[in-house]
Parts: C-alpha cells; sequence; structure tokens
C-alpha cells in the first residue's frame, strides 16, 4: 500500500467502486490498521501506533469484569533471592555470630527458607538458616550462625541496618539423617490497566473541495489495483493518530486507592475511564531518570542500557529502540563522539569522517544511529518527528523552553523493547476492547454525503436535520508492556 497522488474527483476514473471505504477493508479495524501502516512509514508523528497497529501487533481484550473497561495480563519477573533485613533482634550484641554462636537477625519477610545459607550484604559473611520464626508485628525472625572456620569471625554490625538487603544461598544438610527442606515458588504477577475511549468527528459541509488522495494496493493475484478516499479524510485520519499517539504515551490512569474512575461527563454524569501511557507505566515502575539536556554523558548512558539488559529473563533476540527527538539525537551522538575520543579511536576514523566529495567540495561527518554494548546487543537510535513536531514539542515551543534552539521534549530518550516474548508475542502491544476496537459511522444530514462515506453502508447511516454530515469514530485503546522492566524513560532536567 503507498499514496500514489492527490488530484480532482473524476468519475470517469475514481466510481464508488473503488473508493477505499468499500473495498474489503471496510473492516473499520482492518482499514485504520492499513491506513496507520501506510502513513507511519511516511511519518514518525505516531511511531508507537506505526510499531503495534502499523505492524499488526495488536490485540483484542475483554475486560476482566462485566460492563468495566480494566484489563489484566500476566508478567513474570525474576526469581526474587534477596530479603531486606528489619535490624538485629538483640541490639546490644556488638559482635553477632562470634565464637560459632547463633544469632537472631529480623527480616522484613518470610522468604529465606531454614537449612539455607546466607550472603550478609558486605557479601563477606556466610551463614545459616537455622530456623525461622513469625512475630507479632509480621516481620519474621531468622536464627542463623555462621558457617566458616574462623572462631574469631563475626558479623559487621552495618549489615544489619534496616533497609540493607541479604541475599539467600545453597541449602546445606549433614552426610545423614538430614530432613527435607521448602523451596520458593513463583507464578506469574498481574498487571492491569485499563481502555480510553476517544471520539472524534469529522463535518463535511455541503460546499467541500471535491479533492482526493489515491492509493496503490497489492492485490491477491499479484496484480495492483488504486482505490482513493477524500483529501479530508486524509487529513483527518492522520490528525486522529497523532492525537491518540500523544495519549498512548501520556494517558494517566485515573482510578482512585478505591477503584473509582475521578473523571466525568459534565452531561450525562457518565465515568471517564483513563489509562495508563507509557510515561506513567515508567515512572511507577522506576524506570524513569533525568540527565542534564543537552550533555548526556556515556556513563550515564551505559547505566540505563545496562538496567535494561540486566532485566531480560528469556532468551529471545532482543529488538531495543531508542525513541527521541533531534535534540536527543545530538547528545546520544556527542556522548559516544567524546567517549570515543577521550580514547583517540577518532584518530585512526579520520579519513571516515572527513572526505572529498565528486564535485571537489569537502564532506565532513559520520554519526552515530547504534549502541553496541559490552555484551553484544544492540541498541538503535530513531530520531521521530513527534519528539520534535508533536504536541508537546509544540507546546514548549509556544512556551520558550528550548534547549539549544531545540523544543525540550526533543531530548526525551524513550528506550522502548519491542522483542518477541517467549510466548510468542511482541513485548509491547496495542489492545482494544473486543467489539469496540473501532466503531465508524455517519450523520446524513441535508448536506450530500460524500461518495466515500455513501459505500460505508445504510445500515451504519444515522440523521440529523443540519445542513452538514459528520464522519463519527469512536476508539477503545490502551497499551500492554508484558515486561516493563526492560524500557526506560530518560528525560531532560529543566
Amino acid at each position: 500500500m503507498r499514496e500514489l497522488q492527490t488530484t480532482l474527483y473524476d468519475n470517469r476514473g475514481y466510481t464508488d467502486e473503488n473508493v477505499l471505504y468499500k473495498h474489503r477493508l471496510i473492516d473499520p479495524v482492518q482499514l485504520s490498521k492499513n491506513i496507520t501502516f501506510l502513513y507511519g512509514k511516511d511519518s514518525d508523528m505516531f511511531p508507537l501506533l506505526t510499531n503495534t497497529e502499523g505492524q499488526g501487533f495488536t490485540k483484542s481484550i475483554k475486560p476482566k469484569l462485566l460492563n468495566d473497561t480494566q484489563y489484566e495480563w500476566s508478567v513474570m519477573g525474576r526469581m526474587v533471592h534477596t530479603s531486606v533485613v528489619f535490624g538485629l533482634q538483640n541490639a546490644a550484641n556488638v559482635k553477632p555470630g562470634l565464637g560459632f554462636t547463633p544469632f537472631g537477625v529480623i527480616f522484613e519477610d518470610d522468604r529465606f527458607i531454614p537449612q539455607y545459607g546466607a550472603y550478609s550484604p558486605d557479601g563477606l559473611h556466610q551463614v545459616r538458616i537455622q530456623s525461622k520464626e513469625k512475630l507479632a508485628n509480621g516481620k519474621w525472625l531468622y536464627e542463623m550462625i555462621l558457617q566458616g572456620s574462623n572462631v574469631n569471625e563475626f558479623v559487621d554490625l552495618g549489615n544489619f541496618i534496616s533497609g540493607k538487603s541479604w541475599v539467600m544461598t545453597v541449602p546445606t544438610v549433614a552426610a545423614s539423617k538430614s530432613d527435607g527442606n521448602a523451596s520458593n515458588s513463583m507464578s506469574p504477577g498481574k498487571m492491569s490497566n485499563q481502555f480510553g475511549f476517544n471520539r472524534f468527528s469529522k463535518n463535511i459541509a455541503g460546499n467541500v473541495a471535491n479533492k482526493i488522495t489515491v492509493f496503490e494496493f497489492d492485490t491477491e493475484s499479484g496484480g495492483k489495483t488504486n482505490l482513493w478516499m477524500p483529501f479530508e479524510m486524509k487529513l483527518f485520519e492522520i490528525d486522529r493518530r497523532i492525537l491518540l499517539e500523544h495519549d498512548l504515551w501520556f494517558s494517566t490512569y485515573n482510578r482512585d486507592a478505591n477503584g473509582q474512575i475521578t473523571l466525568f461527563d459534565k452531561e450525562t454524569g457518565e465515568p471517564i475511564p483513563r489509562g495508563a501511557g507509557i510515561k506513567e507505566i515508567l515512572t511507577y515502575g522506576g524506570n524513569y531518570d533525568t540527565y542534564a539536556a543537552p550533555t548526556l554523558t556515556i556513563s550515564k548512558l551505559n547505566s540505563v542500557v545496562d538496567r535494561i539488559f540486566a532485566n531480560r529473563i528469556d532468551k529471545q533476540p532482543m529488538e531495543l529502540v531508542l525513541y527521541t527527538g533531534a535534540g536527543g539525537r545530538r547528545a546520544f551522538n556527542q556522548a559516544l563522539q567524546d567517549d570515543a575520543n577521550s580514547r583517540q579511536l577518532f584518530y585512526a576514523l579520520s579519513e571516515k569522517i572527513i572526505g572529498g566529495g565528486k564535485t571537489g567540495y569537502m564532506t565532513y561527518g559520520n554519526y552515530f544511529d547504534q549502541f553496541r554494548t559490552i555484551d553484544g546487543y544492540i541498541l538503535t537510535i530513531r530520531e521521530c518527528q513527534m519528539f520534535n513536531q508533536g504536541l508537546m514539542a509544540e507546546l514548549d515551543r509556544k512556551n520558550g523552553n528550548m534547549i539549544n534552539n531545540f523544543p525540550a521534549f526533543s531530548y526525551n530518550m524513550v528506550f522502548i523493547d519491542h522483542s518477541m516474548t517467549d510466548d510468542g508475542e511482541r513485548n509491547v502491544q496495542l489492545v482494544g476492547e473486543a467489539g469496540r476496537e473501532i466503531i465508524t459511522g455517519v450523520y446524513k444530514g441535508m448536506s450530500p454525503l460524500p461518495a466515500a462515506w455513501g459505500a460505508i453502508g445504510e445500515s451504519k447511516l444515522i440523521s440529523t436535520r443540519k445542513d452538514v454530515a459528520s464522519y463519527e469514530v469512536m476508539v477503545s485503546q490502551g497499551i500492554v508492556m508484558k515486561n516493563w522492566t526492560t524500557s526506560f524513560w530518560l528525560a531532560p532536567s529543566l
């Protein structure tokens, strides 16, 4: 599918039979996918929609409860082997463990198991867990004993500061007459979000210009066919995707602690659900940080990337994309150049940076668009116009929030993991409420209907007395990040 031209309607060449809305793509869900794919190839104003809906990575989901808007999905993280200490049982014991004397330690949870070992937070002491007991305050008391051979060894008191984490190690038993123990298990956790609903209306007055856009499609037989749609509809379809794209990134979840929606329509009193977008999901999960734009250090970049890759638990190839704007792209490139210069790597590459053109003029410049980690993972940078010209960038320009002549928002760097998961699905998916993913209809007024709208079918026509016709679209959408820990938002500090 590709756009061929914009021209005036001529019924000798563009009949009602070859209008886009009357083709087999009349299904609004399929039609939306194809339009997103088409314009996503030429525009970076809606990158998330392009990489989900436009690529077919969408899913219809039923709400978890009837007449509700919430949905759930399973997440599986790493098995947790650490436990957080609360303090020593006996604060007067200044040398716990000395002379292989058992000592009590209070922890926040019951993750540790008798017979298993544990390492102290400083990594210098190994103990065996002899027993555990639940206390009246809900915390857990563990009896521990040092495992080594040094009778003078004791555990430094700094290891018992509240909030410090110990890690459980292998269980040890006697060679004979040993008893069994237990084991921890982990089931997939649940994450929840809710659908947001968006409605768009496109009005066409009776004196609308008859301009159309022509598309070329591949047919099932291997040939080509041309279909068309009104030019104003093309602009409408693009603009509503720009707005929907922004919502996927910035929407905020609006249920309070009691599970009640906090936003209501003024006229009807009906609740208006809002789901969490990418930024809120990552911020809530702690995968959010700032940097002093326009300067990005290689150490900051490494810390973000290392954190992302460390959270992978499967063996699928990782597709990590850094979405950013012109500002972020320059900060990214400068960080790598500064690192390369500091290690004198550019001296050997000078001929790749400075060269001669065919006309005798000099050319200068080669710029980084990938970053390879020491582990062999590759991060690909993608500059998107959404970060330069989208709603937030427009807001920055109007309010003077500029950094080196770029809107501050263009310095945001969002690392998104688009990998396939072990269950064969993409990590990031666009979802809609089953049966209400996209609903379309036409208000038929005194104004003559455009041929493209008439092709939608009589069953979808509704009436109004006004001298205007209106194309109505209602969309339900939400986002699923099956493993949000492998994505990250790095924002400029303002």
